[in-house]
């Protein structure tokens, strides 16, 4: 696919076709990193992304986080001053 620079006052951009756009899901925010070929353009994705269903992928397969949060955790208030 070709295309070229657009003049945009003192930078430059870049038109991407819609079907581009669509199938690397593609929106306002994006990163762009350089790399030895080029520049690489992807989707920036919001931090932590998609964790709710792996948690919920997770417990379905078994898991319970909770269980082994503190696993080998301990320090001396819990061990000798914490009254339950």
């Amino acid at each position: 696919m070709e295309t070229k620079l657009v003049k945009i006052g003192n930078s430059f951009g870049i038109r991407l076709p819609k079907s581009l756009i669509q199938q690397y899901d593609l929106s306002e925010d994006i990163e762009i990193d350089p790399t030895e070929e080029g520049i690489l353009i992807k989707s920036r994705k919001k931090a932590r992304t998609g964790w709710t269903e792996q948690l919920q992928l997770a417990i379905q397969n078994g898991y319970s986080p909770d269980d082994e949060l503190l696993e080998g955790f301990s320090d001396e208030f819990t061990d000798k001053e914490w009254q339950w």
